[in-house]
């Protein structure tokens, strides 16, 4: 009897082991996956270092397509280059691997002359490809180069300063009330504040978008480049936009890029994270409220872990995530996680913007399964840092 019940307690606590695996575990395996779908070679639809990712209409028929854009890639390298230096063995050296490959794609989403701006599609590509018709109009359309995708490029690669430099000078000559261009698609209030446009091509209307100012900061602060008029008034109109917590009433004509306020506030606080802004740190308490708030409300696992994140990057305490195992990861709501999507009415004036903003029928869903467990892998390394003084750097001084 004592043997039977000594192999029933056993088998329970094997159960119990594989049900609930460690956090170590999870980010070895999260590693080995993402390791796994990288592309090595091009297959004709992905380039080498690249991730699959998907596209579906926010209107019906949603038309689930391949998209070889190269954002999610951008975005996973990145993720990766900030967990690096927590990693250590086998894990600090597969990170190392994906990083470095990432970027043999890079050149082909560069500006056809050469110059350090890149497109969310490869520039000798269609548009939304798989599409009906729009992959025929490219012409129509343009494929104009944007800062959201260049910053991430230049911030997961090798860049010197004068290539850094380039690129902050062309963004500066496109920035609001520069050129005798001014944004008509925000609010009145932000109309005359001269910060960085969204979008690189000459021809493009300004545009701003709360999370790509926030990834437009990271990339200055972190390049450490002079700071200038242009980058004065994107921090202004981040702090005035948080004051007013615009992320949390109207997150759709704040950010037509990334929607959602979780979202939003994950941009935010990885700034915040990074570097200390006394612009932004007056507001802490509002958003470590607002964060657990939009935490009772958020019904996807993907908003509850970088919520979760973003709370720790804040300084504050999480609370636990009843996710134990990668096969709980991979059966949960996961799949139906929006990080990013566009939406074509963004250089709409207003009252036409919040109209086209809500029609499904002219915006896209992207999807990246591999940039989802990059996420979990960040909230997992976050949670397991030791604590000690705070790595982040005054606005301005080089960074850690």
């Amino acid at each position: 009897m004592r043997i039977f019940g000594f192999i029933l307690f056993l088998f329970i606590g094997l159960n119990c082991l594989c049900a609930q695996q460690t956090d170590s575990y999870i980010i070895h395996t999260l590693l080995k996956q993402i390791d796994s779908a990288q592309y090595k070679q091009n297959d004709g639809e992905f380039y080498t270092g690249m991730f699959k990712g998907y596209r579906a209409c926010g209107g019906g028929p949603h038309n689930y397509q391949p998209d070889n854009n190269i954002f999610f890639t951008a975005v996973t390298a990145f993720g990766l280059r900030n967990i690096i230096p927590h990693l250590d063995g086998e894990d600090k050296l597969l990170a190392e691997a994906v990083y470095k490959r990432a970027s043999a794609s890079y050149p082909l989403f560069k500006n056809r002359y050469g110059n350090p701006y890149y497109g969310f599609w490869a520039t000798n590509d269609i548009i939304m490809p798989h599409t009906f018709i729009f992959q025929y109009l490219k012409q129509v359309f343009g494929q104009g180069e944007d800062a959201d995708d260049t910053v991430m490029i230049l911030l997961s690669s090798d860049t010197d300063d004068s290539t850094c430099n380039v690129l902050k000078k062309h963004m500066i000559a496109l920035s609001n009330i520069t050129k005798g261009k001014r944004i008509i698609s925000t609010c009145k209030k932000y109309t005359d504040i001269p910060a960085y446009s969204t979008w690189l091509g000459d021809r493009m209307s300004v545009d701003f978008d709360f999370a790509v100012h926030c990834n437009i900061m990271y990339f200055m602060l972190d390049k450490k480049l002079p700071f200038v008029k242009q980058d004065s008034a994107t921090l202004h109109l981040l702090a005035e936009m948080v004051k007013n917590r615009d992320y949390m009433s109207n997150p759709v004509f704040l950010s037509p890029y990334y929607v959602h306020s979780s979202i939003l506030l994950y941009h935010l606080t990885r700034l915040m994270g990074a570097f200390s802004i006394p612009e932004l740190e007056i507001y802490k308490r509002q958003l470590i409220a607002d964060i657990h708030y939009l935490l009772t409300t958020c019904n996807n696992v993907m908003d509850q872990i970088i919520l979760r994140t973003s709370l720790l990057r804040l300084g504050a305490k999480a609370p636990e995530l009843d996710l134990h195992s990668l096969q709980e990861f991979e059966a949960s709501n996961q799949n139906s996680f929006v990080f990013f999507q566009a939406r074509a009415a963004f250089p709409y004036p207003t009252p036409l913007k919040k109209i086209f903003l809500n029609w499904s029928y002219i915006y896209y869903y992207f999807y990246c399964p591999t940039y989802n467990k990059m996420l979990w892998l960040e909230y997992l390394v976050e949670k397991n840092l030791i604590p000690g003084p705070s790595p982040r750097v005054e606005k301005g001084a080089p960074p850690s």
